[in-house]
C-alpha cells in the first residue's frame, strides 16, 4: 500500500528524533514544544520575516490555506517576494473525492494566481490527499534550516487560533533537511501529475475525435447500402416472370449484404480497439436464435449448386434461457455458421448445444467436416485480419470472441480428432433450463423440407395470411434514394405511403390525426428530426413516432434514453439503417397491428 506524502514526512521527522536519542543528544537542543496560540501564531510570522532565501510550505487542505490569508501570511509572504526577493514555493493538499485527477488546478477561490505570476516569485502547486491520510500539519521550512510543523485539530473553523493544536520549532538543520528531501519530492511528483493530467486530456480528445470518426464512418458506409439492398429485395419479390434478370439482381443482394457485413465489422473492430462496444442484455430463449440463423443460412445455401451441405441442430434441452444481447449473439453464432460452410465442400456441418450444470454454463459448438484449421494460424486464430482466406478480412473470429467476453464466456477453437474440419466453442452464463429434448435436420438442397420453407415464406413481407386495414405512414429522409426505397418497399407491403425528402415541406403537409405512424430521419437540414418531432407533437401529440439514423451516435443515445423512459409518451423503436425492408414491415406490423 502507498503511504500518504504527509506521513513520509511524519515518519522522516519521527526517524530523526530517534537517531538523535540514539546518539545522545537532547532532542530539546534543536526541539520546542508550543500550545500557546497565541505564541505559536507571533513565532510563525517572526519566522518568515527572518527568511532570507528561500521559503517552503506545505498546507494540509485548500481550507487551512485560506486562513492564511486572515491572518496576514499570504501579504506578508508577498512583501517578502518583492522587498527581499525571497523564493516562496507552497504545496496544498486538496480533497477531492469527485475527481481522480492527482493534479487540482484551482481548489479555492483567490483573485490572484499566484502560479500563473512568476514575477511574483510565489509558486503553488496542489495535489490530492485524502482525509485519511494521517497526517493534518501545517510545515514551515525556513532558509533550508529552520522547520515550524503546526498541527492542524479542526479544519471546520474559519478562524486560525481555534483551528490549530500545538506546533513543534526545531533549528536542527538535519531535521529541516528531511522535510526539505521529501518537500522536494513532492514537487516533483506535481510535475510529473500535470503532465500525466495533459496527456489523460489529449487522450480523452483522441477518443472524442475516434467517437466521432465512427460515427461518421458509420453513415456513410451505410447510407448507399440501403438503396442497393432495399430496391434489389423489391425487385426480386415482384411476382412478374423477370427471367435470367433474376439471377443478376441475387448477384446485387449478395454482395450488398457482404458489403454490409464488412461495413458492420469495421466499424465493430473500431468499438472493441476504442472499448466502447456495447452489449443490451434481456432474457430469450437460445434455441430460437439457433433456428434462426439456420434457416437464414438455408435460404442463402438452397441458390448453391458447387456444395452439397447438410446443416444438423441438436440439443438435449429446448427451453435454455440466457440473459445476452440477441442481436450480438445472433452475429457470433452466424458468423461461426458461416464460416464452417464456407470451409466445408461436402458433407455436414452441425450446432450443438450442451449444459454444465456444475459450472452453470452453456456451451455452443459448431462442427464442420470441412479442410480444418491450419496450424500456422491456429495461435493467432482470434487476432485481427488472422485469415489465409482470399476472401474475408478476418475480424469476424476478432470481434465474436470479444463479444463472447463481453457476456462473460469464452471462445476456442480446436480441429476434431479424426482429422476432419474442426469445432469452434462459446460458452454462456446459464440462466433457465427445462428437460426437454430436441433434435431438428435442416437440410441446405434443393428438396428442402415443408416446415422450414413454409416459415421462410411467413418472414417475408409480401406473404399475407389475411387481408389487414391499410395503414397510413408518413415518411420523411432528406436522401432521396432512401425515401424511393422505403416508400416503395412499404407500398407493396400494402401500407400508404406520404414521403419527403425536404423536412421544411414534410411539416408543412402534415396532416393531423391521419397517419398511424411517423417514420423520421434523425439528421437532416433545415429541420433536423428532433426538432420536426417536437413540432409535430404540437399538432398531434397521439401519432407513434419511429427514428431512423445511420449515425452510431444518434441510434446509441436515443436507444439509451428510449429504454430509460420506456412507458412515457415519446418516440418508439429506433430504426438504424441499413435495414431490409422485410424486417422494417415485420416491425412495423407487430407495432400497428
Amino acid at each position: 500500500m502507498i503511504k500518504s506524502p504527509f506521513l513520509l514526512l511524519l515518519t522522516n521527522i519521527s526517524a530523526h528524533r530517534i537517531d538523535n536519542i540514539e546518539r545522545g543528544l537532547d532532542p530539546e537542543d534543536s526541539i520546542k514544544i508550543i500550545s500557546q496560540k497565541t505564541k505559536i501564531k507571533d513565532l510563525y510570522l517572526e519566522l518568515l520575516k527572518s527568511s532570507k532565501k528561500e521559503i517552503m510550505l506545505i498546507f494540509p487542505t485548500n481550507k487551512a490555506f485560506e486562513r492564511q490569508e486572515r491572518i496576514g501570511v499570504i501579504g506578508l509572504i508577498k512583501q517578502l517576494t518583492k522587498e527581499e526577493n525571497v523564493k516562496v514555493r507552497m504545496l496544498v493538499s486538496v480533497e477531492n473525492l469527485e475527481n481522480n485527477q492527482d493534479l487540482v488546478q484551482e481548489p479555492f477561490p483567490l483573485k490572484e494566481n499566484y502560479q500563473q505570476d512568476p514575477g511574483n516569485n510565489i509558486y503553488i502547486r496542489y495535489i490530492v490527499e485524502q482525509r485519511s491520510s494521517g497526517l493534518q500539519e501545517i510545515i514551515l521550512i525556513v532558509d533550508r534550516k529552520v522547520s515550524f510543523v503546526i498541527e492542524l485539530i479542526d479544519d471546520t473553523k474559519a478562524a486560525f487560533e481555534e483551528a490549530i493544536g500545538p506546533a513543534t520549532y526545531s533549528n536542527s538543520k538535519s531535521t529541516a533537511l528531511s522535510y526539505v528531501s521529501v518537500f522536494e519530492s513532492l514537487w516533483k511528483q506535481t510535475e510529473l501529475y500535470q503532465k500525466l493530467n495533459e496527456l489523460y486530456e489529449r487522450l480523452q480528445g483522441h477518443d472524442k475525435i475516434q467517437n466521432e470518426f465512427i460515427s461518421i464512418a458509420a453513415h456513410e458506409l451505410r447510407t448507399p447500402i440501403q438503396p442497393i439492398l432495399g430496391l434489389s429485395e423489391i425487385l426480386l419479390s415482384k411476382k412478374e416472370n423477370i427471367g435470367q434478370d433474376k439471377e443478376l439482381l441475387n448477384v446485387i443482394v449478395r454482395n450488398a449484404k457482404r458489403l454490409r457485413e464488412l461495413t458492420e465489422n469495421i466499424l465493430d473492430a473500431t468499438k472493441i480497439e476504442s472499448q466502447s462496444l456495447k452489449v443490451n442484455k434481456q432474457y430469450f430463449r437460445l434455441n430460437d436464435i439457433i433456428t434462426n440463423v439456420l434457416a437464414d443460412h438455408k435460404k442463402e445455401e438452397e441458390n448453391n449448386k458447387q456444395r452439397k451441405i447438410k446443416l444438423t441442430y441438436s440439443s438435449n434441452n429446448d427451453n435454455i434461457i440466457v440473459k445476452a444481447d440477441t442481436d450480438r449473439l445472433t452475429q457470433v453464432v452466424s458468423n461461426l455458421l458461416s464460416n464452417a460452410i464456407k470451409f466445408t465442400r461436402k458433407g455436414e456441418v452441425s450446432i450443438n448445444i450442451t449444459t454444465d450444470d456444475t459450472d452453470r454454463q452453456i456451451v455452443i459448438s459448431v462442427t464442420d467436416t470441412g479442410q480444418g484449421i491450419d496450424p500456422e494460424i491456429m495461435p493467432r486464430l482470434f487476432t485481427k485480419f488472422a485469415t489465409k482466406s482470399i476472401v474475408g478480412t478476418g475480424l469476424g473470429l476478432y470481434i465474436s470472441k470479444r463479444i463472447i467476453e463481453a457476456h462473460g464466456g469464452k471462445m476456442w477453437a480446436e480441429n476434431n480428432s479424426d482429422g476432419i474440419g474442426a469445432t469452434f466453442s462459446f460458452t454462456l452464463p446459464l440462466v433457465i433450463q427445462q428437460d426437454h429434448k430436441e433434435s431438428i435436420v435442416i437440410e441446405t438442397v434443393p428438396t428442402m423440407i415443408n416446415d422450414i420453407e413454409e416459415k421462410r415464406k411467413k418472414r417475408s413481407i409480401y406473404y399475407n395470411s389475411h387481408k389487414t386495414e391499410m395503414k397510413r405512414i408518413f415518411l420523411v429522409d432528406d436522401d432521396y434514394d432512401h425515401t424511393i426505397t422505403f416508400k416503395v418497399g412499404l407500398e407493396l407491403a400494402g401500407f400508404e405511403v406520404d414521403a419527403y425528402n425536404d423536412s421544411a415541406i414534410a411539416l408543412s403537409k402534415f396532416k393531423p390525426d391521419y397517419y398511424d405512424l411517423l417514420l423520421i430521419d434523425v439528421r437532416m437540414p433545415k429541420i433536423d428530426g428532433f426538432e420536426l418531432y417536437e413540432k409535430i407533437r404540437k399538432i398531434d401529440n397521439k401519432v407513434k413516432v419511429w427514428f431512423i439514423t445511420a449515425y452510431e451516435t444518434y441510434h446509441k443515445v436515443l436507444k439509451e434514453v428510449l429504454s430509460t423512459s420506456q412507458g412515457e409518451m415519446g418516440p418508439g423503436p429506433v430504426i438504424e439503417k441499413p435495414i431490409e425492408i422485410d424486417e422494417l414491415v415485420k416491425q412495423i406490423r407487430t407495432e400497428l397491428d
